[in-house]
């Protein structure tokens, strides 16, 4: 399916790879279509929730009727109050959100965290296919975005790996001036309908105040699976020696040989973590850590609880 002939293994996303996931996954078919999912997050297991339904109908308010689904453009327009009627869904909506920011674009073994994020992506979506939801999904890379409806299992998932296989190099240095982590929090709290699964996938680089509100928006009406993608060296010492990095298109050298460097590097990571296990646990979405450094499939599998 894809005919790049540069393909380079960890780093250039292939289509025929994502599509492969679905082999070492087949197993698994039987026990996914019970429908929910879970993962254990440390000792605790959290279910997918929300009521997968869609809206049939409006009809009188009757006492005692949720008041969360109430009709509120009916009652503006009759002056009387109105409830919504919905009706279950035989087929949810499953969407992968995937953050390409230019941060993504970086590992020190095995791969890129962008290619990790595609695999976890595949392996998102095939479960979810086993389950037989429409899946759909919005990649946000530098430069530009993607948005797949959700569709039959085949057509929509196979849309979003053509995207991710085309989104999978950048022009270099890239621009990471703008929040993409927030861009595409605010595009998928534009697009997503009540009800839907979304399988948020990045590596939360960037996240602030605005990425909370936006997320709190998201996860009132729908269920959010976070998948923290990671290299080692953002969560772990580094080597002692000299480094050096691009800080805003020049590169710049620091020594790690000192204390005062090890503090600050280690003041920064946990810092990051904790941010993120904070917005995790504030809004109860189950967060996966999943590291580019090694084979994603046995990180999944140790994690799935289906």
């Amino acid at each position: 399916m894809d005919d790049r002939a540069d393909n380079v293994p960890g780093i250039d996303i292939s289509v025929d790879d994502l599509v492969r996931v679905r082999g070492q996954l087949s197993g698994l078919a039987l026990a996914a279509s019970r429908r929910r999912t879970s993962y254990r997050s440390d000792a605790r297991e959290v279910r997918v929730r929300g009521r997968g339904m869609e809206y049939e109908e409006s009809r009188a308010y009757v006492y005692g009727d949720d008041v969360r689904t109430m009709d509120w453009r009916v009652m503006a327009r009759t002056g009387e109050a109105h409830t919504k009627i919905f009706a279950e869904e035989k087929e949810r909506r499953f969407l992968v959100a995937v953050d390409f920011s230019a941060s993504m674009f970086f590992g020190t073994r095995f791969s890129f965290k962008s290619w990790a994020a595609a695999q976890v992506a595949a392996h998102a979506g095939w479960l979810a296919s086993f389950a037989g939801d429409r899946i759909g999904g919005l990649i946000v890379s530098p430069a530009t975005h993607h948005e797949v409806r959700p569709g039959k299992t085949g057509a929509g998932l196979l849309g979003v790996f053509h995207h991710l296989a085309g989104m999978s190099k950048i022009d270099l240095p890239p621009d990471n001036t703008h929040n993409r982590l927030n861009f595409l929090l605010g595009e998928l709290n534009r697009v997503v309908k009540p009800g839907s699964i979304i399988a948020l996938i990045t590596d939360f680089i960037g996240v602030d105040e605005q990425s909370l509100e936006l997320l709190s928006s998201i996860v009132k009406h729908n269920d959010v699976n976070a998948y923290w993608i990671h290299d080692d060296t953002e969560i772990k010492p580094w080597p002692g020696g000299h480094y050096q990095v691009l800080v805003n298109q020049q590169k710049v050298g620091f020594d790690l040989s000192g204390s005062s460097s090890d503090t600050w590097l280690s003041q920064w990571q946990q810092e990051h973590r904790h941010r993120i296990e904070t917005l995790a646990s504030g809004l109860n979405i189950p967060l996966l850590p999943v590291s580019c450094n090694y084979a994603i499939t046995p990180q999944i599998l140790n994690k799935l609880s289906i």
